[in-house]
């Protein structure tokens, strides 16, 4: 389900309604199945593989916990709950990716087996399959788009990280492991947070549901902002930048240099506007149910330097895969060879992450390139030199370098293919002999908007929500302001970006 459609609001109030009536286990029983209700919404085939997801980690986790087992045992456990999940994640996001590696490399055509389309087939033969089908109101031609392909459950890519990362704080006596099957599911499960993140770490979440927060009058405007900003980030700007960056993407051969920096540039905020538009509006829903989780960007776009920027972008993704790949494989420590391998292997399952193709690769590559370039410049006493000479325009040089950085690296995000990628980063590099990189720029209104957003971000990240609410006033500015935007410049809107993640 959309947070952006019309069924999502009419979802929405009915929870919120509801879910404060109730109290205590009446109220997690009843956010659990809305939670199950909203995820189904989009297909109800693979509620399956959640449900089985959460049952395998719940398990793991309980006999992990069991004081009298041995170490040796408590890690085959752990290794069962890691092996699972990246079992059905590689499966159904890199099955295709990975046949077509092999293919090449063997010069043979490797074939993907359906596993899905297999048991649908299976079932298909059973009457009481397609009764209990029909009595769910599905149609059988329902069922062929999953036996055309494997298809990418959504949500996939959060859910199996979020579980994953609990058995192995299970593992690591940080947490205890949750008796209550309801408690652990209603964590894996919760709506705001189930499909596009961010990704909420178990003592979290577990905090406020032993000790649920008070939900005050300062709380619902805090929340109310908060959603209402997320609405205004995805409906007026993320959407409206989506109309000059796929035209950029799409005529990439017939566009000049700076026409297609100001699409990549463009992309960058594109992407951060999408995605912390829902981590704003999911934080929001989750404050209005007495949880209060951990800001998902803190104005990244206003970053100092590449270190800089990923301490404030997608900040649940960022810390986990240090927490859980970087620390765990040595992190700074050892000799420079070991520390730069890690941020190389961390930054390329980063990548790939995201998506199962090379172009998500080159961009991890390319984030573990310039992380460790930064790592190297910072040892030298040039930047020692400018740190201490307290230079604006050095900080302004280091602000402007590092957002090219991250529009090239970008347009490998956003391209489809690694043909595409070569093209579009020739023709920013001026290699393309054949373009004239300055002859037009038509897509110039567009870089006057991205110049104010990042004026607006800079000022705006000087300030936040929760200091707003002491100020009613301008809290109730910043809500006018939100609903006006949305109102008059809003465009039609699109699904939120990482639904495909």
């Amino acid at each position: 389900m959309q947070f952006n459609s019309i069924h999502f609001i009419i979802f929405f109030f009915i929870t919120i309604l509801l879910g404060n009536i109730l109290k205590n286990k009446v109220q997690k029983f009843f956010l659990l199945i809305a939670s199950i209700y909203f995820y189904t919404v989009s297909n109800t085939y693979f509620l399956a593989l959640l449900i089985l997801s959460t049952l395998i980690d719940y398990i793991a986790a309980i006999l992990i916990d069991n004081p009298e087992r041995k170490e040796r045992t408590r890690k085959i456990l752990l290794l069962v709950s890691i092996i699972f999940n990246l079992f059905i994640l590689g499966y159904f996001k890199y099955a295709y990716f990975i046949s077509e590696i092999l293919s090449f490399i063997f010069q043979t055509e490797f074939r993907t087996y359906n596993l899905v389309a297999s048991s649908i087939n299976f079932l298909n033969s059973f009457p009481i399959f397609k009764t209990s089908l029909g009595f769910l109101g599905f149609e059988n031609s329902a069922l062929d788009v999953y036996k055309d392909k494997i298809i990418l459950p959504v949500g996939i890519s959060f859910y199996t990280f979020q579980s994953m990362s609990y058995t192995v704080d299970v593992y690591r006596k940080q947490i205890s492991a949750r008796k209550s099957f309801i408690d652990f599911s209603f964590y894996v499960a919760f709506f705001p947070q189930l499909v596009a993140g961010p990704i909420v770490r178990a003592t979290t979440f577990f905090r406020d549901l032993e000790v649920r927060l008070s939900v005050l009058n300062e709380d619902i405007q805090i929340a109310f902002t908060r959603i209402l900003i997320g609405f205004m980030r995805k409906l007026v700007f993320a959407d409206n930048l989506g109309v000059m960056v796929n035209h950029v993407f799409a005529n990439y051969q017939t566009l000049n240099a700076v026409e297609i920096w100001t699409g990549a540039i463009g992309f960058c905020w594109q992407i951060y506007f999408d995605f912390a538009g829902y981590t704003d509006i999911a934080i929001g829903i989750a404050r209005l149910f007495g949880f209060k989780f951990d800001p998902n960007f803190n104005f990244p776009m206003t970053m100092k330097n590449i270190t800089d920027h990923w301490t404030k972008w997608h900040i649940s993704f960022s810390t986990w895969i240090r927490d859980y790949i970087y620390i765990p494989l040595g992190g700074s420590r050892g000799s420079s060879f070991v520390v730069y391998r890690n941020i190389f292997i961390t930054w390329l399952f980063g990548g790939v992450w995201h998506g199962a193709d090379f172009h998500f690769v080159s961009w991890g590559v390319w984030q573990a390139l310039m992380l460790s370039i930064h790592r190297l410049f910072v040892q030298t006493k040039i930047r020692e030199y400018f740190v201490n000479l307290d230079s604006k325009i050095y900080k302004f040089s280091s602000f402007l370098f590092t957002s090219f950085c991250l529009g090239f690296g970008f347009v490998m995000f956003r391209a489809e293919n690694m043909t595409k990628v070569k093209a579009m980063c020739k023709s920013m590099l001026l290699l393309d002999l054949e373009k004239n990189p300055v002859d037009s720029w038509t897509n110039s209104n567009y870089a006057l908007m991205l110049v104010i957003c990042y004026l607006a971000s800079y000022i705006f990240s000087k300030r936040n929500i929760e200091a707003m609410s002491v100020m009613e006033n301008k809290l109730m500015y910043a809500n006018i302001t939100a609903i006006f935007l949305i109102l008059f410049f809003g465009t039609e809107s699109q699904t939120f970006m990482y639904f495909v993640f």
